[in-house]
């Protein structure tokens, strides 16, 4: 687990706190434990015994009182670093994210990707961080009461670690199938993630259809398959819990009467017994406790890589620069057994303006993605320049083609996020693109002008001003070439033809209109049409 060792170096200064302070607090627990004794020490001791025993209680409870305050400090001391590690692999999983192509990135439902920032996450910590931090002072409780019992008996002790022993091996029966049950879960939480958002963003429809009650049942359905995986994994570890239980029971059992067989013979103080009761179960608790979080610890595997960013052959790709042209040469591409481009030879120079027709269906926004690099499938090339889409990083065609789909997404942020996405533009240049989509007057009407907040996907928004938000993401970029997917059927059509006037007066820029309805106006101005179907 290659990211979880590595996450320990980055901070290890506060793993390292943390678990310096469960050593002390385990250590404080055992030795208030052990003071228990002191009390019988009293009751027997020579002259006062009244007031030997109520000194020696006020000693036994400052004991205790201290051993709770450092647990207290123990725990603010986890929580702090619970924040810390959790934003840390937050960070690792959109670092993963972003390492994605988009073609894969593509393939699962967005609540698989939200399930790894929340499910995923908490498992991680829970069964990597926690389960490390509770082994630790597992094992320094274990050490120091054994220690504790060596103290009061020699063989006390060794009868302590044979037990021990046996405590250990058993659990270790179970550990692939504690891994396996893990990854189950964590699978099923993501699609019942998946299905809860698909539930909410779904209530609408539903509300309109007078259909409310198919929203509970819709969340009931996928949270029974999501806690039936927790089911089968509470269950193995119930399992691993019920052994370790068990073994530690007979440990205690076992311990306790090698005490009194101790007493009965005189190598041992009958006293003893009071703390050596104490202090077995703190022994066999703890190391069987330390046991299940070591499962635990390795069951997280399949969480862990999850988070691994592999490499990919785009890297060894490179960067495609000023594109001159995008030409097509014997385009074919089909989705599974459906042919939807076929021979296609289009060609769309720099500054040139160009409109691409068809019914639905009949592969616009297809050709659209192969353009931006998006369908790596097809047979026949793509040439950008004098280099083949193969021979580049399809990030690099990024910087020079902009896409604007009818279906916009705008973030819960500002208006000035949406359109710079956090890229740092003047305000003459945000101002300008303002201008050259009609988005000037809106913004100013707003309450905080361009720091004003959009609600979640635009939902504050008409759906003409979503599309000239995203219209202005695009063109404030400064790219060769823009397409415009159905990216002004929201706009009236006095609007529409405005803006995309005002785009076809840019001589620098090619723009190429993906639409069904091209506006007789507008095919004037345009070097070439491309019809499909």
């Amino acid at each position: 687990m290659k990211p979880y060792r590595t996450m320990i170096r980055r901070n290890l200064s506060g793993v390292a706190c943390v678990a310096l302070l469960g050593v002390l607090t385990s250590l404080a627990m055992v030795f208030a434990g052990y003071s228990l004794s002191f009390l019988f020490t009293a009751c027997e001791a020579d002259g006062d015994r009244t007031r030997a025993l109520i000194s020696t209680f006020l000693i036994v409870t400052s004991i205790w009182l201290t051993a709770i305050l450092l647990y207290y400090v123990s725990l603010l001391a986890k929580a702090k670093l619970e924040k810390r590690l959790k934003t840390e692999l937050r960070r690792m999983v959109g670092g993963k994210i972003g390492s994605m192509r988009v073609s894969d990135f593509a393939q699962k439902d967005s609540g698989h990707y939200v399930s790894w920032l929340t499910n995923d996450v908490n498992e991680i910590y829970s069964q990597s961080f926690a389960a490390l931090h509770s082994g630790i002072e597992n094992l320094a409780t274990a050490v120091f009461s054994l220690g504790a019992l060596c103290l009061l008996s020699p063989y006390i002790g060794v009868a302590a670690v044979l037990l021990l022993a046996v405590i250990s091996v058993l659990p270790q029966l179970t550990n692939k199938r504690l891994q396996r049950a893990n990854a189950e879960r964590s699978a099923a939480m993501e699609v019942s993630t998946e299905r809860y958002k698909d539930a909410i963003m779904g209530a609408s429809v539903l509300f309109l259809a007078n259909l409310r009650e198919r929203i509970g049942q819709r969340i009931v359905a996928a949270s029974e398959t999501a806690e039936q995986a927790c089911y089968r994994y509470n269950k193995t570890n119930a399992a691993v819990s019920i052994l370790i239980s068990t073994a530690s029971m007979v440990g205690q059992i076992i311990l306790l009467f090698v005490t009194l067989l101790a007493a009965i013979t005189g190598t041992t103080p009958a006293g003893a017994a009071l703390s050596v009761g104490n202090l077995a179960g703190s022994f066999f608790g703890s190391a069987g406790d330390l046991v299940q979080h070591f499962l635990t610890v390795r069951s997280s595997k399949s969480l862990w890589e999850k988070l691994i960013v592999e490499n990919t052959a785009d890297d060894e790709n490179g960067d495609v620069g000023d594109i001159p042209e995008i030409r097509l040469e014997d385009i074919s591409f089909q989705y599974g057994e459906r042919s939807v481009l076929e021979n296609r030879n289009d060609t769309f120079r720099a500054g040139g303006k160009y409109a691409i027709m068809g019914e639905s269906g009949s592969g616009k926004t297809t050709l659209a993605k192969l353009l931006l690099g998006l369908l790596p499938g097809y047979s026949g090339h793509v040439w950008y320049g004098a280099r083949e889409q193969k021979e580049i990083r399809p990030e690099s065609l990024h910087d020079h083609i902009a896409y604007v789909d009818q279906q916009v997404y705008l973030f819960q942020d500002t208006v000035r996020f949406n359109i710079t996405l956090g890229r740092p533009y003047t305000d003459e240049e945000i101002e300008s693109v303002l201008r050259r989509c009609r988005l000037d007057e809106y913004v100013r009407s707003l309450p905080e002008d361009l720091d004003s907040v959009i609600l979640e996907n635009g939902k504050n928004l008409s759906g003409g001003q979503r599309q000239r938000i995203a219209l202005a993401r695009a063109l404030i970029r400064r790219v060769q070439y823009v397409l415009l997917d159905e990216g002004t059927s929201a706009l009236d059509e006095a609007t529409a033809l405005d803006i995309e006037t005002r785009l076809l007066a840019v001589p620098e820029l090619c723009v190429i209109l993906i639409t069904h309805n091209l506006r007789d106006s507008i095919r004037q101005k345009l070097t070439a049409v491309y019809r499909l179907g």
